[in-house]
Protein backbone atom coordinates (compact mmCIF):
# COMPACT_ATOMS: atom_id res chain seq x y z
CA UNK A 1 0.00 0.00 0.00
CA UNK A 2 1.85 2.84 -1.56
CA UNK A 3 4.64 3.81 -4.29
CA UNK A 4 7.41 1.19 -4.88
CA UNK A 5 9.81 0.89 -2.19
CA UNK A 6 13.10 -0.80 -2.31
CA UNK A 7 14.54 -1.69 1.16
CA UNK A 8 18.27 -3.69 1.51
CA UNK A 9 20.09 -6.02 3.48
CA UNK A 10 24.36 -7.49 3.96
CA UNK A 11 24.66 -10.87 5.49
CA UNK A 12 28.16 -12.06 6.53
CA UNK A 13 29.27 -14.30 9.09
CA UNK A 14 32.17 -11.74 9.69
CA UNK A 15 30.13 -9.04 10.72
CA UNK A 16 33.36 -6.75 10.16
CA UNK A 17 33.13 -7.20 6.92
CA UNK A 18 30.20 -5.25 5.98
CA UNK A 19 30.83 -1.44 6.46
CA UNK A 20 27.99 -0.07 4.04
CA UNK A 21 24.15 0.54 4.39
CA UNK A 22 24.01 1.60 0.87
CA UNK A 23 22.14 0.41 -1.82
CA UNK A 24 22.76 -3.02 -3.19
CA UNK A 25 22.97 -2.33 -6.44
CA UNK A 26 23.76 -6.71 -7.97
CA UNK A 27 21.61 -8.63 -5.67
CA UNK A 28 21.70 -12.72 -4.49
CA UNK A 29 18.37 -12.78 -3.52
CA UNK A 30 15.50 -10.10 -4.43
CA UNK A 31 11.97 -10.13 -2.59
CA UNK A 32 9.06 -8.91 -4.38
CA UNK A 33 6.32 -8.66 -2.12
CA UNK A 34 3.32 -7.62 -4.26
CA UNK A 35 3.06 -9.21 -7.86
CA UNK A 36 1.81 -5.79 -9.62
CA UNK A 37 5.33 -4.43 -9.67
CA UNK A 38 6.60 -7.00 -12.21
CA UNK A 39 4.60 -5.20 -14.40
CA UNK A 40 5.85 -1.26 -13.36
CA UNK A 41 9.39 -2.14 -12.52
CA UNK A 42 12.45 -4.50 -13.83
CA UNK A 43 12.49 -6.32 -10.60
CA UNK A 44 15.34 -8.83 -11.73
CA UNK A 45 17.70 -5.82 -12.70
CA UNK A 46 21.23 -6.28 -11.92
CA UNK A 47 20.57 -9.46 -10.06
CA UNK A 48 23.50 -11.74 -10.00
CA UNK A 49 23.55 -14.68 -12.06
CA UNK A 50 22.09 -17.74 -10.17
CA UNK A 51 20.46 -15.80 -7.88
CA UNK A 52 16.98 -16.39 -6.63
CA UNK A 53 13.91 -14.18 -7.04
CA UNK A 54 11.01 -15.06 -4.45
CA UNK A 55 7.85 -13.28 -5.61
CA UNK A 56 4.41 -12.99 -3.06
CA UNK A 57 2.17 -14.45 -6.17
CA UNK A 58 -0.80 -16.66 -7.54
CA UNK A 59 1.18 -16.70 -10.75
CA UNK A 60 2.52 -19.64 -12.12
CA UNK A 61 6.01 -19.92 -12.93
CA UNK A 62 5.65 -19.27 -16.75
CA UNK A 63 3.97 -16.20 -15.77
CA UNK A 64 6.83 -14.78 -13.55
CA UNK A 65 8.96 -15.84 -16.21
CA UNK A 66 7.30 -13.87 -19.01
CA UNK A 67 7.34 -10.61 -17.09
CA UNK A 68 11.24 -10.33 -16.14
CA UNK A 69 13.90 -9.59 -17.77
CA UNK A 70 16.33 -12.61 -16.75
CA UNK A 71 16.40 -16.37 -18.04
CA UNK A 72 20.38 -17.10 -15.43
CA UNK A 73 17.92 -16.89 -12.30
CA UNK A 74 16.02 -19.61 -10.17
CA UNK A 75 12.73 -18.51 -8.85
CA UNK A 76 10.18 -19.00 -6.20
CA UNK A 77 6.85 -17.94 -5.14
CA UNK A 78 3.90 -18.19 -2.42
CA UNK A 79 0.99 -16.61 -1.42
CA UNK A 80 2.85 -14.43 0.67
CA UNK A 81 -0.76 -11.92 1.36
CA UNK A 82 -2.86 -15.23 2.20
CA UNK A 83 -0.17 -16.33 5.23
CA UNK A 84 -0.23 -12.89 6.20
CA UNK A 85 -3.84 -12.18 6.17
CA UNK A 86 -4.59 -15.87 7.67
CA UNK A 87 -2.09 -16.24 10.35
CA UNK A 88 -1.16 -12.46 11.01
CA UNK A 89 -4.60 -11.06 10.45
CA UNK A 90 -3.11 -7.86 8.41
CA UNK A 91 -1.06 -7.97 4.92
CA UNK A 92 1.66 -7.22 6.19
CA UNK A 93 4.39 -9.92 3.75
CA UNK A 94 7.71 -8.96 4.57
CA UNK A 95 8.31 -11.33 7.47
CA UNK A 96 6.96 -13.89 5.12
CA UNK A 97 9.12 -13.38 2.39
CA UNK A 98 11.77 -14.07 5.38
CA UNK A 99 10.68 -17.60 5.84
CA UNK A 100 10.67 -17.86 1.72
CA UNK A 101 14.54 -16.43 2.01
CA UNK A 102 15.28 -19.59 4.58
CA UNK A 103 14.07 -22.14 2.27
CA UNK A 104 15.52 -20.98 -0.92
CA UNK A 105 19.05 -19.58 0.36
CA UNK A 106 20.42 -21.28 3.21
CA UNK A 107 21.93 -18.68 4.67
CA UNK A 108 20.50 -19.26 7.79
CA UNK A 109 17.84 -21.53 9.43
CA UNK A 110 14.39 -21.66 10.49
CA UNK A 111 15.43 -21.47 13.96
CA UNK A 112 17.91 -18.63 14.07
CA UNK A 113 15.27 -16.31 11.92
CA UNK A 114 12.48 -17.49 15.02
CA UNK A 115 15.10 -16.29 17.21
CA UNK A 116 15.78 -13.19 15.77
CA UNK A 117 12.28 -12.87 15.69
CA UNK A 118 11.45 -13.16 19.49
CA UNK A 119 14.70 -10.64 20.39
CA UNK A 120 13.02 -7.98 18.56
CA UNK A 121 9.31 -8.29 19.02
CA UNK A 122 6.98 -8.84 22.41
CA UNK A 123 5.93 -12.13 22.83
CA UNK A 124 2.60 -11.94 21.19
CA UNK A 125 3.58 -10.40 18.60
CA UNK A 126 6.76 -12.63 17.78
CA UNK A 127 4.75 -15.84 18.19
CA UNK A 128 2.39 -14.96 15.18
CA UNK A 129 5.36 -14.05 13.12
CA UNK A 130 7.36 -17.14 14.08
CA UNK A 131 4.17 -19.31 12.68
CA UNK A 132 4.01 -17.25 9.66
CA UNK A 133 7.78 -17.88 8.80
CA UNK A 134 7.12 -21.83 9.50
CA UNK A 135 4.21 -21.32 7.32
CA UNK A 136 5.85 -19.72 4.73
CA UNK A 137 8.58 -22.02 4.25
CA UNK A 138 6.27 -24.76 4.38
CA UNK A 139 4.46 -23.76 1.38
CA UNK A 140 6.82 -21.65 -0.54
CA UNK A 141 7.11 -23.16 -4.27
CA UNK A 142 10.52 -22.95 -5.91
CA UNK A 143 11.74 -23.25 -9.54
CA UNK A 144 15.30 -24.68 -9.14
CA UNK A 145 17.21 -23.50 -12.96
CA UNK A 146 20.20 -24.98 -12.05
CA UNK A 147 22.03 -21.81 -11.78
CA UNK A 148 24.16 -21.59 -8.76
CA UNK A 149 25.72 -18.66 -6.99
CA UNK A 150 29.30 -17.95 -6.37
CA UNK A 151 29.76 -15.37 -4.15
CA UNK A 152 33.41 -14.91 -4.94
CA UNK A 153 32.74 -13.42 -8.13
CA UNK A 154 33.31 -9.72 -8.92
CA UNK A 155 29.34 -8.62 -9.58
CA UNK A 156 30.30 -4.90 -9.50
CA UNK A 157 28.04 -3.35 -11.69
CA UNK A 158 29.15 0.69 -13.51
CA UNK A 159 26.76 3.65 -12.31
CA UNK A 160 23.97 3.61 -14.06
CA UNK A 161 21.56 5.51 -12.27
CA UNK A 162 19.56 8.78 -15.10
CA UNK A 163 17.28 11.07 -13.70
CA UNK A 164 13.73 10.67 -15.07
CA UNK A 165 13.64 12.88 -18.17
CA UNK A 166 17.45 13.83 -18.64
CA UNK A 167 19.31 12.99 -21.84
CA UNK A 168 19.98 8.89 -21.98
CA UNK A 169 17.46 7.63 -19.37
CA UNK A 170 15.67 5.46 -21.82
CA UNK A 171 19.43 3.78 -22.74
CA UNK A 172 19.90 3.15 -18.88
CA UNK A 173 19.30 0.52 -16.99
CA UNK A 174 15.52 -0.01 -15.88
CA UNK A 175 17.13 -0.69 -12.61
CA UNK A 176 17.89 3.37 -12.13
CA UNK A 177 14.52 4.55 -13.49
CA UNK A 178 11.15 3.04 -12.83
CA UNK A 179 8.84 5.95 -13.36
CA UNK A 180 7.39 5.90 -16.98
CA UNK A 181 7.24 9.51 -19.07
CA UNK A 182 4.12 10.67 -17.19
CA UNK A 183 4.51 10.16 -13.89
CA UNK A 184 2.18 8.63 -11.39
CA UNK A 185 -0.97 9.78 -13.68
CA UNK A 186 -0.10 6.56 -16.01
CA UNK A 187 0.69 4.02 -13.54
CA UNK A 188 -1.67 2.11 -12.00
CA UNK A 189 -1.21 2.51 -8.30
CA UNK A 190 -5.06 0.91 -7.80
CA UNK A 191 -3.27 -2.48 -8.56
CA UNK A 192 -1.13 -2.50 -5.60
CA UNK A 193 -2.91 -2.57 -2.76
CA UNK A 194 -5.65 -5.69 -1.76
CA UNK A 195 -8.50 -3.58 -1.38
CA UNK A 196 -10.34 -0.51 -2.81
CA UNK A 197 -12.26 2.21 -1.62
CA UNK A 198 -16.22 1.70 -2.08
CA UNK A 199 -18.49 5.05 -2.14
CA UNK A 200 -21.65 5.20 -1.10
CA UNK A 201 -23.59 8.21 -2.36
CA UNK A 202 -26.69 7.86 -0.16
CA UNK A 203 -24.37 7.99 3.07
CA UNK A 204 -21.85 10.69 2.03
CA UNK A 205 -22.29 14.57 3.36
CA UNK A 206 -20.01 16.62 0.90
CA UNK A 207 -17.56 17.39 3.65
CA UNK A 208 -14.78 16.18 1.63
CA UNK A 209 -12.36 15.00 4.37
CA UNK A 210 -11.62 12.08 2.19
CA UNK A 211 -10.80 14.17 -0.53
CA UNK A 212 -7.97 16.03 1.76
CA UNK A 213 -6.33 12.49 2.94
CA UNK A 214 -5.93 10.90 -0.11
CA UNK A 215 -2.53 10.47 -1.41
CA UNK A 216 -3.31 9.24 -4.55
CA UNK A 217 -6.02 11.93 -5.76
CA UNK A 218 -7.95 8.88 -6.23
CA UNK A 219 -11.20 10.19 -4.77
CA UNK A 220 -13.78 12.01 -7.62
CA UNK A 221 -14.87 15.52 -7.52
CA UNK A 222 -17.01 17.25 -9.85
CA UNK A 223 -17.89 21.25 -10.12
CA UNK A 224 -21.22 20.98 -9.72
CA UNK A 225 -23.98 24.04 -10.96
CA UNK A 226 -23.45 25.65 -7.71
CA UNK A 227 -20.33 26.14 -8.40
CA UNK A 228 -19.08 23.98 -5.91
CA UNK A 229 -16.76 20.74 -5.89
CA UNK A 230 -19.04 17.64 -4.95
CA UNK A 231 -17.92 14.27 -4.38
CA UNK A 232 -18.30 11.57 -7.78
CA UNK A 233 -16.64 8.68 -6.46
CA UNK A 234 -13.53 6.54 -5.95
CA UNK A 235 -10.35 6.40 -9.50
CA UNK A 236 -10.10 2.90 -8.46
CA UNK A 237 -7.38 2.94 -11.45
CA UNK A 238 -5.62 5.30 -8.54
CA UNK A 239 -6.87 3.94 -5.32
CA UNK A 240 -4.11 1.49 -3.05
CA UNK A 241 -6.10 0.60 -0.34
CA UNK A 242 -4.63 2.92 1.81
CA UNK A 243 -7.99 3.32 3.54
CA UNK A 244 -7.39 6.87 4.87
CA UNK A 245 -10.60 8.24 3.69
CA UNK A 246 -12.39 4.72 4.87
CA UNK A 247 -10.89 6.13 8.70
CA UNK A 248 -11.76 9.81 8.32
CA UNK A 249 -15.30 9.23 6.95
CA UNK A 250 -17.47 10.41 9.73
CA UNK A 251 -20.87 8.69 8.07
CA UNK A 252 -18.99 5.61 6.84
CA UNK A 253 -20.17 6.15 3.29
CA UNK A 254 -16.37 4.86 2.39
CA UNK A 255 -15.91 1.50 3.24
CA UNK A 256 -12.94 -1.19 2.28
CA UNK A 257 -13.36 -3.60 -0.23
CA UNK A 258 -10.88 -6.56 -0.99
CA UNK A 259 -10.13 -7.16 -4.28
CA UNK A 260 -9.67 -10.72 -4.31
CA UNK A 261 -9.97 -13.60 -1.59
CA UNK A 262 -6.13 -15.21 -0.89
CA UNK A 263 -5.98 -18.43 -2.16
CA UNK A 264 -2.46 -20.28 -1.42
CA UNK A 265 -2.52 -19.41 2.44
CA UNK A 266 -5.73 -21.42 3.54
CA UNK A 267 -5.01 -24.73 5.31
Amino acid sequence: MGSPTESYARLGKNKNLIRTNTQVYTPNYVGVLDDTLLEDIDVAAGMTPGGWLIVNTDMSFDEIKSKISRDDINLAKLDATGLALEVLGRNITNTVILGALVKVSGIFTLDQLKDAIFKTFKASIAEKNARVVERAFEKTEILDMGFKLDYGADTKKPWSHTGLGNPGYKERDLAGVWYTPGGSEVVKTGSWGVSVAQWNKELCINCQKCFMVCPDLAIIRELGEDGEYHMAGVDEYHCKGCMNCVLICPKKALTEKMKKEPTGGKK
